[in-house]
């Protein structure tokens, strides 16, 4: 009997599907209720949390590279503002040199008969017209400071009611400083050694560059593609077409708009009897190249000496014809010229102005747009867009 209650107490062998395999450890006792290794329990630190660091971290660094390569373009602005003038002209002047190299040219040839021949211009225009336009402009600056005490003397008057000595005292402050602060550019920056060596070097730099680009630019392009390789040079070979093609359409469609609008307002106050008539068509194609900010200051200009010489009513009307022509401008001609090559939304043109005029001030409002619809061109890439097309010719516009 007791024999037989010692074999009944005995464990019983494991089995084989409970014996552990070779090589395997077994597994510990079960972790108590409610430790933090039981399963299904939540995470230290969330998943939301982690992703939103590891993003925030590389958005850091992105933006400090982003900064570090603005501060060195800001740096080096006597070489870079000179390449990107550079670039803005060759897409001007390249269709002309392809089609002097059509008719047998050679490279240099070609490219050196162009640059001459639009320096020659350039000179001539300005040998011509130089010398009555600055009597005029001091003539168009005067008016829009009589303009400006106009607007104050009516805003003293009924419905308005304002003081007539605090509106007359921050217009002449505002002039004041106006005067000084032109003084001191003129007097002291201006005639400075170090920025007229800028200046200089600027304008040789532009010019050599330029006609390397109209000559050998195909070449450069090339030799890009040696350095990079095929594997690498493909991407950036349709990235930089497309750029090309999207900067010609702008610099062709921004011209021809200009030319467009100072014409209409330039017809327009011919037949109101409208003095600086001359200047002020100046001031509207100049005023092309700054989105926004251009038409603005050549349309006050305009309306300003309209009223100081013909009264309130005839600025009235002038004040029209700016917003009509404007109208045409955003509806018509910016879209059929430049909006097929320049795909900017409205907010992004805005933003790329504010973001140009705090880096780089009046340089920067005038480079914004060609920036901005670079990156605009290199992304629509990434996404899978198709090209820009061509930009519209000058026949296409006027059809």
């Amino acid at each position: 009997m007791a024999t037989r209650s010692r074999r009944a107490t005995k464990p019983a062998a494991p089995s084989a599907a409970q014996e552990p395999s070779p090589g395997k450890i077994p597994a510990g006792p079960a972790p108590p209720a409610g430790s933090v290794a039981e399963a299904g329990s939540p995470p230290a630190v969330p998943d939301w949390l982690r992703n939103a660091a590891a993003m925030s971290w590389r958005l850091l660094v992105v933006a400090a590279a982003v900064a570090l390569v603005v501060y060195a373009l800001a740096y080096l602005r006597i070489v870079v503002l000179p390449v990107i003038i550079a670039l803005l002209l060759t897409t001007l002047l390249l269709p002309v040199v392809r089609w002097l190299k059509r008719r047998r040219f050679g490279d240099g040839a070609a490219a050196g008969t162009v640059m001459l021949a639009g320096l020659l211009l350039v000179v001539g225009v300005v040998a011509i017209v130089a010398p009555a336009l600055a009597a005029q402009f001091d003539e168009l600056g005067q008016g829009v400071q009589d303009g400006v005490r106009q607007v104050s003397a009516e805003l003293a008057k009924p419905p308005f009611n304002m003081s007539d000595a605090d509106i007359n005292a921050t217009v002449d402050q505002g002039i004041a400083r106006l005067r000084e602060d032109s003084g001191a550019l003129s007097g002291g920056a201006l005639r400075g050694a170090v920025l007229v060596g800028e200046v200089l070097t600027g304008i040789i730099l532009t010019l050599l560059l330029l006609f390397f680009f109209l000559k050998d630019g195909a070449r450069m392009w090339a030799w890009m593609r040696e350095l990079l390789g095929e594997r690498r040079y493909g991407p950036l070979d349709q990235v930089g077409r497309r750029s090309l093609t999207a900067l010609a359409g702008y610099v062709h469609g921004i011209a021809l708009v200009g030319v467009v609008d100072a014409v209409l307002i330039g017809l327009g106050l011919l037949i109101l009897g409208v003095p600086l008539v001359v200047p002020l068509m100046l001031l509207t194609f100049i005023g092309a190249f700054f989105p926004l900010i251009g038409a603005f200051t050549a349309g006050l200009a305009a309306v300003l000496v309209a009223l100081v010489s013909q009264g309130v009513v005839t600025a009235l009307i002038v004040l029209g014809i700016i917003i009509l022509v404007q109208q045409v401008e955003g509806h018509l001609l910016y879209p059929l010229v430049i909006g097929r090559t320049v795909r900017l939304h409205p907010v992004a043109v805005i933003l790329a102005l504010a973001v140009g005029g705090i880096v780089a001030g009046l340089i920067g409002v005038f480079l914004a747009v060609p920036v901005a619809a670079v990156v605009a061109t290199a992304l629509d890439y990434t996404r899978g867009k198709e090209p820009p097309p061509p930009p519209a010719t000058a026949e296409t516009a006027a059809a």
